[in-house]
């Protein structure tokens, strides 16, 4: 019987081998898929809404470059920057420039200043960001509205260039928070905060992402595929940029 238990090892030890080869080669395929996620932003109506992209400065051709893609915000198609926090973060896309700062400055629905600042415009062109200081604190269900202007010529502000928009300060539902506390990873987060409706969290969680990781293919296709879902493919490949350190600000509150 010696020899029959002998014969047979080497098809125990196949079987095993092979059993160990599969689940070497499906492991990687489950953990790729468990991790896919789809950073796609819903369609929002633009009727009314102010442009993305850069106004004024009519007279002052060369203040900015004026080839695309030209000044624009990272918003949605409707202009509206959906939030949960009080002091977000924004960002845009600023073109070669011959100005040296930029003013920034955030309204109440009664146009109302609530927070203006001077940036330092350093680094451009590319994509920059501006984090609210703790000292302002947005409304939940309140619109505010905000307008970055590039100081061209400090002596005629017609000769600006600039940008505006809405911020919206809104509250996530019980399901998406569940959704939220259930995801594990920053790009998880990032699809659930997208599925919400929620632009400047999904956008600042792929922005770090980015950052942090910028050869990872998976953070460049969710970082592209977020872009495109609000026609903003034409800074999809635009390099992220460290810029506009503001000053102390304003009537922050």
């Amino acid at each position: 019987m010696g020899w029959q238990r002998n014969f047979l090892y080497p098809g125990v030890f196949a079987v095993v081998l092979c059993a160990e080869l599969v689940a070497l080669l499906i492991a990687p395929q489950l953990k790729a898929q468990s991790q896919l996620v789809s950073v796609t932003f819903p369609p929002a109506s633009s009727i009314g809404a102010p442009g993305r992209t850069v106004g004024g400065g009519q007279r002052s051709p060369d203040c900015v470059n004026r080839d695309n893609p030209s000044l624009t915000v990272l918003a949605p198609t409707n202009n509206v920057g959906t939030t949960i926090s009080s002091n977000p973060t924004l960002f845009w896309y600023i073109p070669r420039t011959k100005a040296q700062s930029a003013k920034f400055m955030v309204l109440d629905g009664e146009e109302n200043e609530v927070y203006e600042t001077t940036l330092a415009l350093t680094g451009v062109p590319g994509v920059v960001k501006l984090s609210l200081p703790k000292t302002v604190s947005l409304a939940p269900g309140k619109t505010y509205r905000w307008v970055l202007m590039l100081e061209c010529n400090s002596e005629d502000h017609s000769m600006d260039a600039y940008v505006q928009g809405n911020l919206e300060r809104r509250e996530l539902s019980v399901a998406d928070k569940a959704k939220l506390a259930q995801a594990t990873q920053p790009l998880q987060k990032a699809e659930v905060y997208a599925g919400a409706s929620i632009w400047q969290e999904t956008v600042s969680i792929l922005a770090q992402l980015r950052h942090d990781r910028p050869s990872d293919p998976t953070v460049i296709a969710a970082w592209k595929e977020l872009l495109k879902s609000v026609k903003l493919d034409a800074i999809a490949n635009e390099p992220l940029v460290e810029c506009c350190t503001a000053n102390s600000g304003v009537n922050g509150q």
